[in-house]
């Protein structure tokens, strides 16, 4: 008898254990889940795109609007509609996306960074100062350690140098002039350097997510700290900032340890070539006041020739090449920043590419996360093929008509919510760091 109790219990433990409740998951919708990821992203950039404020209300309609695509999600699967090649290759582009995600989380948020005292007050100074900046940009350390030497010797240098290194006209007109930068405008392996220097001070080599910079420092403008309570109220939300910042410069560092393993050979005529022509591409197509003869035929031009350009490695490494085709898709994840040399968005989509390769590696393709994130990728063009199949490829599809399919579809469809986990993320993302 005593035995069979102990049998009992240890058959209960392994039950409990198995049916560990995952937080990530906000609600199963048939064979589907919603993802606290999904909720997160599409939560945020509602948020962001509209006039919405956050509310439980606004929570709770976005949550029934996910439960809602989960359900056409479904319905697709049960009626076998399949994928066709174009959403099959933005799932794939998503995977690749999630891998390095996760790699990123495993590396560099999953571990704790500690900030002191003296580091959040040095912040606070920088956060009311502002630093006139010039840079010089490199693609690579041994071009810019040996112009730091001719710079050592002959500092008055520094303004033709840029002109012949820079082939953005902006910067190359004003000789790399950054102008006044704000603490939190710039990179932050250049920000801790940059805001730390004297005037006329010429830096040594700094890489950044970008590449290789060296910085002189022009001009700073500092504003008068008299108030010892400000600093107090704002320590928290500075503290934050530090780590924010130190993730991405610990970030910078593992990809930047990874690249210099690879031996990579770039091709940088087709590489300026090719930047040259995406930034045109997408200054064409994002900007409806440029006014040229013919735009549509242009259009069509650099959409043809950079297709015909598509199978050309832009980069080789020991494992691996980097294809044209792979920045056209690697840039639609990237937006040009300010103050960033249009070359530097070749160098992130390279990274990118890298991280990724390198996340599959590690096995994190089959991590329970990117997972449920390549899921929720797949239901999203599931739902889109479920009402374009339903109505022949219209696109205006009222409201109330996508009412009703629900409601008809939750009447044949087990529906269960996990109200306790959605409320969880938001203590989450609402809670920060200790002080």
């Amino acid at each position: 008898m005593h035995n069979r109790y102990i049998i009992l219990l240890f058959l209960f433990f392994i039950i409990c254990c198995e049916n560990k409740p995952n937080h990530d998951i906000l609600a199963n919708v048939g064979s589907r889940q919603v993802t606290s990821f999904e909720f997160s992203e599409t939560y945020s950039n509602k948020l962001i795109n509209t006039q919405l404020k956050d509310s439980e209300f606004e929570r709770n309609r976005h949550f029934e609007f996910l439960i809602r695509n989960k359900l056409f999600s479904e319905a697709a699967l049960r009626n076998q509609l399949q994928l066709d090649s174009i959403a099959k290759r933005y799932i794939h582009l998503d995977s690749i996306r999630f891998l390095r995600d996760e790699l990123y989380y495993e590396e560099i948020l999953n571990k704790e960074i500690n900030v002191d005292e003296t580091e959040i007050r040095k912040h606070y100074i920088w956060s009311k100062r502002e630093c006139h900046l010039k840079h010089l940009f490199f693609n690579n350390k041994d071009d810019a350690d040996s112009i730091y030497i001719i710079l050592t010797s002959k500092p008055e240098v520094f303004d033709s140098i840029a002109f012949q290194t820079f082939n953005e006209e902006k910067l190359k007109q004003s000789r790399g002039d950054l102008g006044w930068i704000r603490y939190n405008a710039l990179d932050p392996n250049l920000e801790k350097v940059g805001f730390d220097m004297e005037l006329d001070e010429i830096s040594l080599p700094v890489q950044s997510s970008f590449g290789w910079h060296i910085l002189k420092k022009l001009d700073e403008k500092n504003q008068m700290i008299t108030d010892e309570a400000e600093f107090q109220n704002n320590k928290k939300r500075i503290k934050n900032t530090i780590i924010q910042k130190s993730h991405q410069i610990r970030s910078d560092q593992f990809v930047n340890q990874i690249m210099l393993q690879k031996n990579i050979l770039l091709d940088d005529r087709l590489i300026e070539d090719v930047t040259k022509a995406l930034f045109q591409l997408i200054q064409l197509r994002s900007d409806d006041k440029i006014l040229i003869d013919k735009k549509s035929e242009v259009l069509k031009n650099l959409i043809t020739n950079l297709r015909d350009l598509s199978h050309l490695p832009l980069a080789k490494y020991d494992d691996g090449s980097f294809l044209v085709q792979d920045y056209i898709d690697g840039i639609q994840f990237l937006a040009p920043q300010k103050n960033q040399p249009p070359q530097a968005l070749f160098y992130h989509t390279l990274r990118n590419q890298i991280l990724s390769q390198e996340g599959g590696k590690r096995g994190l393709g089959d991590h329970p996360n990117v997972k449920l994130k390549i899921q929720d990728s797949r239901d999203r063009f599931l739902s889109q093929i479920f009402l374009s199949n339903l109505y022949d490829g219209e696109n205006n599809i009222k409201k109330e008509e996508l009412t009703k399919i629900s409601d008809s579809l939750r009447s044949i469809t087990s529906i269960i919510t996990y109200q306790e986990n959605l409320d969880r993320l938001f203590k989450l993302e609402t809670s920060s760091p200790s002080s």
